[in-house]
């Protein structure tokens, strides 16, 4: 009980590391989210230590890290097919940026999506995660004739397969498909090239499905840690954090 209660626990958070235009820039803009959110899945079928969802969430938080654990991108088949170091190099931390209300939209049923995201994850400051080093995602337009800019990026791969030390490794791993067949750009997606490390402090939240799990969200609410769940609109974030935080206030006052 104590190990779950720390691995929730957590701090103030420190100062806005944004620049203060590019802050102003985007405030008050419901289209822009200033979090990005990491979520778990069952991945026993894909990893002999595998876990589900929910133990993978638990795993994350007592460790406070989030593994890059293999390349996501555009070169998946010919990365797999070099050497170790061009596996390694390509490996990347997933996270989103779609907005808190919309989250619902990546954990549903997704025809032609090979990994199924569940409702479990965890909230960071975007800042905190651009000053880590993560990148959005570049999306190579190809639909249709619209093949000069994957001509050219094939062109940049083809010089890094020659030279695993070529710094054009730092840009494979960003490089996602978007083309008739497959096109994941409405996910937003932002990588880490290498693990993540973060404090508890730096937990905005964590995600959890509304119904069940009462045995985490009652351990979440002794720690005062917010939970919310996918499905959710602005208004009904707000009215469950204002709710878990008159809860939080009573259980502390009863300890």
């Amino acid at each position: 009980m104590d190990d779950i209660k720390d691995t929730f626990a957590t701090n103030a958070f420190e100062e806005d590391m944004l620049k203060p235009h590019v802050a102003n820039a985007i405030s008050g803009r419901d289209d822009l989210s200033p979090f990005v959110v990491h979520l778990t899945r069952d991945d026993r079928s894909d990893f002999s230590n595998g876990n589900t969802a929910s133990d993978n969430l638990l795993k994350i938080l007592k460790g406070k890290m989030i593994f890059a654990v293999r390349p996501h991108c555009i070169y998946n088949n010919e990365i797999a097919e070099l050497f170790d170091e061009a596996d390694r190099s390509c490996s990347v931390a997933c996270f989103t940026e779609v907005p808190l209300s919309q989250i619902h939209k990546l954990t549903g049923v997704i025809p032609g999506r090979a990994t199924k995201l569940e409702s479990y994850g965890i909230v960071f400051r975007k800042d905190r995660l651009i000053h880590a080093g993560a990148q959005p995602a570049i999306y190579v337009n190809s639909y249709g004739e619209n093949s000069y800019l994957r001509e050219a990026y094939r062109a940049m791969f083809n010089m890094a397969k020659i030279n695993l030390k070529s710094k054009f490794w730092r840009i494979v791993p960003l490089l996602n498909a978007m083309h008739e067949r497959h096109d994941f750009s409405w996910e937003r997606e932002w990588r880490m090239c290498k693990t993540f490390h973060f404090k508890l402090a730096d937990v905005v939240c964590v995600i959890l499905p509304f119904d069940g799990e009462d045995k985490l969200k009652s351990l979440a609410a002794k720690a005062g840690v917010a939970v919310i769940s996918p499905g959710l609109n602005y208004e009904q974030i707000i009215l469950e954090l204002s709710s878990q935080q008159r809860t939080t206030k009573t259980v502390s006052a009863a300890i």
